[in-house]
Parts: C-alpha cells; sequence; structure tokens
C-alpha cells in the first residue's frame, strides 16, 4: 500500500482542474450526445475545410524541422550530461516507442484502410483499376509515415532538453514554452496549455478506444461464438483498464517495458506468420510499387487539397489524420523524452521517424496486402462484408481465413488486446507525470496518480459507449488539434532559444573560466 501512493506530490490544482473540466464535458455529451456533435462537427468541417492547408503546412513543416535536427548542428547532442546512458536498451526504447505510439489503431487501419481507397481513389484514378489499387496500398503508408511520426520527434527534443539537460523537475507541456513564455506559464496561460492538452488526449484516447474496442469484441465473438454486444464490449474495456491498471502498478520499467517487449514479440509472430503463409509474393511485389507510388507522389500527398475537384479526399483523410497525430503529438514527446534520457538528437530522431515509419509500413505492407489479395483473388468477398456488417468484421473474417486461422485470430487478438493496454498504460502515465508538481528524471509520477487517470479514462469510455457519445469526444479531440498547432510551435521556437542562451552563458563561463586562469598564470 505504501508503494500506491508513494511518490512526487501532485499539482493539485491542475489536476483537480483537469478532472472538473473532463468530467463536466464528459457528462454534457453522455446526456447530449446529438446536440454536442452537431455543435462540433460544425467547428471540425470549418477547420478542415476553410483552414486545412494550414495542417498539410504544419506537418511537412516537422518533417523538415525533424532532418534538420537528426542530420544538423545539434545533431550529436545527448540528452542528459555526457555521462549520462541509456536506461533502456536500444531494442526495448524502440519497442516502447512504437508500442507507445500506435496501440490497436496501426491493427485496425492497416488491416482496412485500403478498402476505403479502392471505393473512392484519391487523384481521379478509376474505381476498381489498378492505379486505384497501388494508391490503396500506398496511401495508408502515407498516412503512418515519415511527416506523422516527425511530429512526435520535434516535440519530443525539446521537452527532453528541458527535462534532461537543462534539469528541469516539471514534465510537461507548459514548461517547455518558457522559454518564449517566460513566467507567463505559471499563470493561467500555462494553465490553459496544460489543459487543452490533457482534454484533446482524451478526446484522442476515445477515438483509439472506438477503433479498437469493436474490433476485439468482433474478434472475440467469433473466435467464443457468442453475440457481438453492447454488454461484451464493456467487459472489454473493464479487462484491459485493470490490465492497465496491473502494469502502472509496476510502473515504467517492469510494467510498461516488460509489456512493450511483448507486444513487439506478439507482433512478430503475427506478421511473421502471415507473410510466410500467405501470398507472400503478392505482398512483396504490391508493397514494392506503394512504396515506389510513394515516394514519386510524396510532395503531391503533403500538399494535395483538391479545391477544384471537391472530393474531400484531403479533408477527410490526410488532414483528419495530422489532426489526430496533432492531438497526440504532446503525450508521445512528453513519453519519449522520459525514456530517451542519455540518447543524443539524432537517435531520437532516427528512433521515432526512421523506426516508427518502418514498423508501421510492415503492418501496412503485411496486413492491408494480405486483406486486398482476399479480395482480388476472390477467396473473400472483404468489401461486401465491409458494407454489410462493418469494417470490424472485415478484420476478423480476413484473419480467420488465413491457415491455422483460429490461432492466428486467437493470436491477433491478444495482440490488438496488448496494443490497446500499451498505448492506454503510456496515456495515463503521461497524464500523471503532466499533473505531478516535481518530476525528476529518475522518478515516476506516483502510483495512484497513474492508476486515476487509468480508470478515469476507462469509466469515461464505458459511459459514452452505454450513451453512444463517442462521438463527439473524437470530434473536440480533432478540434481540440488547431490551437495546439500553435502551442507545438511556441514549443520549437522556446527550444531553440534556449539553446542560444544556454550556449551564451556556457561561452561567457568559458571565458570568465580563462580570464581567471590567465590572472593566476
Amino acid at each position: 500500500m505504501n508503494k500506491l501512493f508513494k511518490g512526487p506530490k501532485v499539482d493539485l490544482s491542475l489536476f483537480l482542474t483537469s478532472f472538473g473540466i473532463t468530467l463536466f464535458l464528459a457528462v454534457y455529451m453522455v446526456l447530449n450526445p446529438e446536440e454536442s456533435y452537431n455543435k462540433l462537427i460544425s467547428i471540425f468541417n470549418y477547420m478542415t475545410q476553410e483552414l486545412g492547408f494550414t495542417y498539410l503546412w504544419f506537418t511537412f513543416g516537422a518533417l523538415v524541422l525533424a532532418l534538420y535536427l537528426g542530420f544538423g548542428k545539434y545533431s550529436t547532442m545527448k540528452m542528459g550530461s555526457q555521462t549520462d546512458t541509456p536506461d533502456f536498451s536500444t531494442f526495448s526504447w524502440i519497442g516502447m516507442i512504437f508500442t507507445a505510439s500506435t496501440g490497436s489503431s496501426l491493427l485496425y487501419w492497416g488491416m482496412i484502410e485500403w478498402v476505403y481507397y479502392m471505393q473512392a481513389p484519391p487523384f481521379g484514378a478509376e474505381v476498381g483499376s489498378w492505379q486505384a489499387a497501388e494508391y490503396a496500398s500506398a496511401y495508408g503508408m502515407y498516412h503512418w509515415g515519415f511527416s506523422g511520426w516527425a511530429l512526435y520527434a520535434i516535440i519530443a527534443i525539446p521537452i527532453a532538453y528541458v527535462y534532461h539537460v537543462q534539469k528541469k523537475s516539471v514534465l510537461r507541456i507548459s514548461e517547455a514554452t518558457r522559454g518564449v513564455l517566460g513566467d507567463r506559464v505559471d499563470g493561467w496561460l500555462g494553465r490553459f496549455i496544460d489543459l487543452v492538452f490533457v482534454f484533446g488526449l482524451i478526446g484522442g484516447v476515445a477515438t483509439s478506444m472506438g477503433l479498437g474496442t469493436p474490433m476485439l469484441t468482433a474478434g472475440i465473438s467469433k473466435l467464443l461464438n457468442i453475440p457481438h454486444t453492447q454488454q461484451l464490449e464493456i467487459i472489454i474495456i473493464t479487462g484491459w483498464t485493470l490490465t492497465i491498471g496491473f502494469c502502472l502498478y509496476f510502473g515504467l520499467k517492469k510494467g510498461i517495458k516488460l509489456l512493450s517487449d511483448l507486444n513487439i514479440y506478439l507482433a512478430f509472430f503475427v506478421i511473421g506468420f502471415i507473410l510466410l503463409a500467405g501470398p507472400t509474393i503478392f505482398i512483396i511485389n504490391q508493397s514494392t510499387s506503394a512504396i515506389g507510388l510513394l515516394m514519386q507522389d510524396y510532395i503531391r500527398m503533403s500538399f494535395w487539397t483538391d479545391a477544384v475537384g471537391g472530393s474531400n479526399h484531403p479533408q477527410d483523410w490526410t488532414i483528419f489524420y495530422w489532426a489526430w497525430w496533432v492531438v497526440y503529438a504532446p503525450a508521445m514527446g512528453l513519453y519519449l523524452a522520459k525514456i530517451s534520457k542519455g540518447r543524443t538528437i539524432r537517435q531520437i530522431v532516427l528512433g521515432s521517424v526512421l523506426w516508427g515509419t518502418i514498423g508501421s509500413w510492415v503492418f501496412y505492407a503485411v496486413l492491408g496486402n494480405y486483406a486486398m489479395d482476399l479480395h482480388l483473388t476472390e477467396k473473400l468477398n472483404i468489401m461486401h462484408i465491409f458494407s454489410e456488417r462493418g469494417a470490424e468484421w472485415a478484420i476478423t473474417e480476413g484473419i480467420a481465413a488465413a491457415p491455422l486461422g483460429t490461432l492466428l485470430l486467437f493470436s491477433f487478438v491478444v495482440l490488438a488486446f496488448i496494443s490497446m493496454v500499451t498505448g492506454q498504460t503510456t496515456i495515463a502515465f503521461t497524464l500523471a507525470s503532466v499533473t505531478s508538481k516535481n518530476l525528476k528524471d529518475d522518478e515516476e509520477p506516483a502510483r495512484w496518480n497513474s492508476l486515476f487517470w487509468a480508470l478515469l479514462l476507462g469509466g469515461i469510455s464505458v459511459s459514452l459507449l452505454l450513451m453512444q457519445a463517442l462521438k463527439p469526444l473524437q470530434t473536440v479531440s480533432i478540434v481540440t488539434a488547431f490551437p495546439l498547432m500553435g502551442v507545438l510551435a511556441l514549443i520549437v521556437l522556446a527550444f531553440f532559444k534556449n539553446i542560444e542562451q544556454d550556449s551564451i552563458t556556457k561561452r561567457k563561463e568559458e571565458q570568465k573560466d580563462r580570464i581567471t586562469k590567465e590572472k593566476v598564470s
């Protein structure tokens, strides 16, 4: 019991305000789901339709900045003192980055996103054509590629610098903007920044839960031959909430690290099995074509608004995705900063942008192209199942259609469950870190604080599911992304200002030491 309550003190004003506003808005959405959704969707439509270009420019700019940080003059700077060594092995570190950042969403979209593009191809491609099939494989890789992962890297580095180099004992978003905002981060402005981050993140969690829970429920329903009901979904949410609590109780190194390692090993098995047992040559060939097309059209995809054609494809997909990545960027930046002590800026960029992209592409290449082959060879009419029973059943039936389908489906369900738990555990840990008053680089937030956020997220998820109010919270998450882009820009500006000021201070100290030595001699 002492272990549960031991740890850094909580910043009560931020903790209670975050909890209060989150609870109030969640209750309001539960009681008024349709009204909430209609109000938010009008704001969301305005932001994506009228201001969508800002998301495109911002995300591409993040990629350019990440490349500069990774290979420019600051690339060898270590996050910590020169004697600091990493807390985790490279394998575990990369695994913790990847599993925390993807959750079960990568399994969901990796398997089914191609269907949407085959039905409504981008760039005017004909429905059902080979061009549509190639874009269907390439576009998912684009959305889970370099640009998205760059958003995490460019936020992790400034936070890691403040936390590990400047040795500030506060791990929160507002603190990373101090270089620009100064002492104003200690007042209402800093509180507002942290509150926007907290609520946007909770909305992002709801989006992930809204995708992952039905997929898990469908898989368990087929495995056990039981009805796919709301009660089963509630049992699943309760199960992963309790599992999250169990992992958080054992902390970062014993709980989250071990779960991330298990997640990676199980992912290797599922992906490897499908690649070897499935249409191996088709998967490799189609993936090769998709990567080539992606590289050829990367700039076009990055800036396409379809202002003349009016298909809304960029708004419905790319801009939505970038908003989703932006909402998660502060949390993943905080988490990545926390686990990256002793790493250089180049390592952080490569760990996120390169390895994150490669990992995501493997899932899209294997899962998506395996499912596409099932459809093209008429082994399973994925699109019919998708239209009649929903995406979650198209995924489930697709996995079950593989050789040793029952074993593979069982492994897939376990992987999806663990992926969801890993992702939400990271979120609860991050929320607890942000609401801690002081958090040294060798400390973790109080376990009761992490457990509280895990239970709150689970409770909100169940309530919204029961009252069919998930869409408003998911939408507010995307709406929150617009002001968050301004916050992320402030964090980056503060980082460069901090480096410049620290460099000036260091030169003055060196000059002072040199003058002192000259006087002594």
